[in-house]
């Protein structure tokens, strides 16, 4: 997640009234102000004094598909303090984020507000309008295992095929909680582990994908295609404001959808021999 998608987060947990601890939080130390004085360490972050507090919360929202039934500071909360854990996918789409909303609205015990509702309305208005776009086109997929998993979901209730989910990360459960997160049966998806970007690219030769999805390191691979790519989770070294893409939440859908189904219209635009202006 970005510096910003931390924000968003953070806002939405005000907004609900909700006390929290967030951690890691860098937030502000990936993307803080000018200084007027050198610092050697960048302001911000979880502070150690609200880390011992944790120990006190009512519960642990653990955001990462992932790391269920893995060792993690969620389940050493729930072993020494019996702290429950509420494990979720990251809040990347209208069904992630449906299920995030909702486990906050059970936390508060308060509705969530207008503000969130009408995010909500305006993504669902735009897939409306924007599926003609997108509807069957084939997508590759790679980065960290629940971002990619994230992904899988988002395009899945688009109406796009991630033909290809891709990460270098070692995992025996990927292609399961991709299979699981993906209502739709695609029969050509390929859903594979402990990869690298030459695999990846020889495997495209086959798949035909028309767009892919991920950092900047598959740049090259967009080149070697002659497809966009759509530059998300981490790093991002070729463009300006990495640290302020925001992809989560309904917001956060909402300009990752605008940015996939643009992207593909810029490619079509620019490949037709004639141009065109209007859709």
């Amino acid at each position: 997640m970005s510096p910003a998608d931390l924000r968003h987060l953070k806002e939405i947990l005000a907004d609900f009234r909700i006390k929290h601890t967030l951690l890691p939080d860098y937030s502000e130390t990936l993307d803080g102000e000018s200084w007027s004085d050198y610092q050697k360490l960048a302001p911000g972050g979880t502070r150690i004094a609200s880390v011992r507090k944790m120990g006190e919360a009512s519960k642990t929202l653990q955001l990462g598909r992932s790391l269920a039934d893995l060792d993690t500071a969620a389940s050493s909360l729930e072993n020494r303090f019996g702290i429950p854990v509420l494990t979720l996918g990251y809040p990347v789409g209208i069904r992630e984020t449906d299920r995030f909303f909702q486990a906050l609205e059970d936390l508060a015990g308060m509705e969530t507000s207008r503000k969130y509702s009408w995010e909500r309305g305006r993504l669902v208005d735009s897939y409306i309008d924007a599926h003609k776009y997108v509807f069957g086109k084939r997508a590759i997929l790679y980065g960290e295992i629940d971002f990619v998993v994230a992904l899988a979901s988002l395009l899945d209730e688009i109406g796009m095929v991630p033909v290809l989910c891709a990460t270098g990360a070692a995992s025996d459960r990927f292609k399961e909680l991709v299979s699981a997160i993906v209502e739709h049966h695609f029969p050509d998806m390929q859903v594979v582990d402990d990869t690298d970007f030459a695999t990846i690219l020889e495997r495209c030769r086959t798949i035909q994908p028309d767009i892919i999805i991920g950092n900047s390191k598959g740049y090259y691979l967009a080149r070697k295609l002659g497809i966009p790519l759509i530059r998300v989770g981490f790093p991002i070294h070729d463009r300006i404001g990495a640290q302020r893409i925001l992809s989560v939440g309904y917001e956060g859908t909402q300009q990752l959808f605008d940015r996939i189904v643009n992207g593909l219209l810029e490619s079509r635009q620019e490949k037709t021999s004639v141009g065109y202006s209007y859709m």
